[in-house]
């Protein structure tokens, strides 16, 4: 199916313009035809064929709030979409919009309308919206839909400001490094080697290691840029994915983060979709496909299928063992007065704020070892540099 940009004249003799998804032009011709247009021209759209796999949360964030002020305001929705689609600073949007215009005007609902496009509207996204259209309040939907986005958006910007100090003196060290091992250390090896001395092993392995980078430094540079490809390569993989996550949860601290993260992103999900209307089995199904971590979430798929076979759902989440008695408990409790909704909510806001105290601890811990290392690269260089002067000082005084 391709997507087509036209220009058409209708019944009065006006020209439209739009955008629209087909076939081919016959099909397009066809469908123009049936909305009393002509067709005059038509070409196919560049972009569409290199549009992102998903539009971004904040992408996606606009999307809804301009979708919920359509609705809210009366506005009819094709009139809306079309108002959108051309008018829209961002050509993401006004892409998602005309694809959505196009598939209502064939007839579809909203919700199925965005099955089509998983691409750019997730699971979660569309399971909300069909509760939503069912119950009649897309409206306020589309509100949580907004507030889940939000806070989705602000805990990704907090652990990014979170990383940035330690990726900043990380960088600093390295480019520290280079510079010291390849302009400044060659100079002071010339000096050791025309010495002629017995050299002791640290300098040895400065002055090979000084050598290497400096023999091989293009090689070197295509090994670091070809880590994050290989490391993409093999984490597509099923295996390589499983082995990787593993890895990552047994990690000090590190683990433990992830393992919160994707925790309150499950939960967070989970009152959303619960508090829409949804099933509790589309719920829990929905939930478990946005928690990242492989291990993570094969472990609430097994929730799941203990909760689809007549099991409470704090009975399963105890039975995975990688809850609180706390939080077992307060499951329990809302269940059993049926505010589960409120009570999953106030679950994520426990783990959010786990998050920032982790985060923080982790960042005090990794400060000195910077430093560590940082003090321990230029005391071995100083000493690799100051033994051999050393051994000549003494063998002149013998």
């Amino acid at each position: 199916m391709a997507y087509y940009n036209y220009r058409a004249i209708d019944e009065e003799s006006r020209i439209i313009k739009g955008k629209i998804d087909a076939f081919d032009e016959y099909e397009l011709d066809e469908t123009l035809n049936s909305k009393g247009l002509r067709l005059i021209e038509a070409t196919k759209s560049r972009f569409a064929l290199n549009i992102k796999p998903k539009l971004n949360e904040k992408d996606l964030l606009s999307f809804t709030y301009f979708l919920n002020l359509i609705l809210s305001s009366g506005i009819p929705i094709m009139s809306g979409l079309s108002n959108m689609a051309q008018q829209s600073a961002s050509k993401k949007i006004s892409l998602a919009s005309s694809f959505l215009q196009s598939k209502l005007e064939a007839g579809k609902s909203i919700s199925d309308s965005m099955l089509e496009y998983p691409q750019i509207f997730p699971r979660y996204y569309t399971s909300m919206v069909r509760a939503g259209e069912v119950s009649g309040n897309l409206e306020q939907i589309l509100d949580d839909l907004m507030s889940y986005l939000e806070w989705h958006i602000r805990l990704k910007k907090d652990i990014r400001s979170a990383l940035a100090y330690p990726a900043m003196v990380l960088t600093a060290v390295a480019a520290l490094i280079a510079v010291l091992f390849i302009f400044v250390m060659p100079k002071f090896i010339k000096i050791l080697t025309d010495l002629k001395v017995d050299l002791p092993l640290p300098t040895k392995i400065l002055i090979f290691t000084v050598g290497f980078l400096k023999g091989y430094w293009p090689l070197v540079i295509l090994f670091l840029i070809s880590l994050p490809v290989v490391y993409k390569v093999i984490y597509n993989t099923a295996t390589g994915r499983q082995i990787i996550d593993t890895s990552i949860l047994k990690t000090p601290l590190f683990g433990e983060l992830v393992r919160k993260l994707n925790h309150s992103r499950y939960f967070r999900t989970f009152a959303t979709l619960y508090k829409s209307g949804l099933s509790m089995d589309e719920t829990l199904r929905v939930s478990s496909d946005v928690v990242k971590n492989t291990v993570i979430s094969d472990s609430f798929y097994r929730v799941t299928n203990a909760v689809l076979g007549g099991e409470q759902l704090n009975k399963a989440l105890k039975d995975s063992g990688d809850f609180s008695p706390l939080l077992l408990n307060m499951v329990e409790i809302g269940e059993n007065t049926g505010t589960l909704d409120n009570t999953i909510i106030k679950i994520s806001n426990i783990y959010d704020k786990d998050i920032t105290e982790t985060m923080k601890r982790i960042f005090t811990i990794i400060e000195p070892i910077i430093i560590l290392l940082l003090g321990g690269i230029v005391l071995l260089t100083l000493a690799s540099f100051f033994l051999p002067l050393y051994r000549i000082v003494g063998g002149i005084h013998k």
